[in-house]
């Protein structure tokens, strides 16, 4: 007899989605996801043909905007990823904001700084020419769940005291490394059987991890493995 599915755990996005269970909570909660995944926000607004200067009054206006409203209070619990909905949502703001509203969002009015050493090097990504806002959008999303799961797997190693045997095998995660298993295992000190072993249970750690990140940005179990797919397709698009 197979095994009931789980619960859903508890994410951050289940957190937001639940506005009627705790309001500072649930704004904690989508101030943190909004911290963590504006970069795609602001990649659709350049690929939209924003000067730089103006996405970033826009996308202070929008993050201000999700934050002042209720509009959480119609999203139905459990339902929907908070992808989607950032992205309608941007939609919806270039439609309905005037410029000089968003403007008015700079300074001592934003949500959050964009001046920091982190939030620099997404600030001065670009997109490929030619490319549409959407996909600049889903690019730089998948990108960014790709990015944080490879620095928790660098912690991680690091805290075992593999940093040095990571920083070699990292390359090779992809499945697309230059160097073979023989010459990895000549500079690491290790039998290539060794090497072949340490890059399969490193693939699966960070398998784990993408899908402990996505899983945060989504409200059920149908969204994650949709959510899933979809992350699949944009890296190897």
């Amino acid at each position: 007899m197979a095994d009931p599915p789980a619960e859903f755990p508890p994410t951050r996005w289940s957190l937001v989605l639940d506005v009627r269970g705790d309001p500072a909570r649930s704004r904690e909660a989508l101030e943190t996801l909004l911290r963590l995944y504006w970069p795609p926000l602001y990649a659709f607004l350049l690929a939209d043909g924003q000067s730089p200067e103006d996405a970033r009054d826009l996308l202070q206006g929008f993050l201000a905007r999700l934050l002042e409203r209720e509009d959480l209070a119609r999203v139905e619990p459990g339902r929907g990823r908070f992808r989607s909905y950032l992205l309608a949502g941007l939609r919806n703001h270039l439609v309905s904001e005037v410029r000089r509203e968003s403007a008015a969002k700079r300074g001592a009015g934003a949500v959050f700084s964009l001046e920091t050493e982190e939030a620099a090097a997404s600030l001065a990504e670009r997109p490929a020419p030619g490319v549409s806002p959407e996909t600049a959008f889903d690019r730089q999303w998948a990108r960014l769940v790709l990015q944080r799961a490879l620095e928790r797997l660098k912690r991680e190693q690091d805290a075992q005291g593999k940093l040095t045997q990571y920083a070699t095998l990292a390359p090779a995660l992809g499945g697309d490394a230059t160097a073979s298993h023989e010459v990895l295992a000549q500079q690491l000190g290790m039998s290539p059987g060794a090497v072949a072993v340490a890059l399969h249970r490193l693939r699966r750690r960070l398998r784990e991890l993408v899908r402990h990140e996505v899983i945060q940005t989504v409200g059920s179990a149908a969204d994650l493995d949709e959510e899933m797919r979809h992350l699949l397709a944009v890296w190897s698009d």
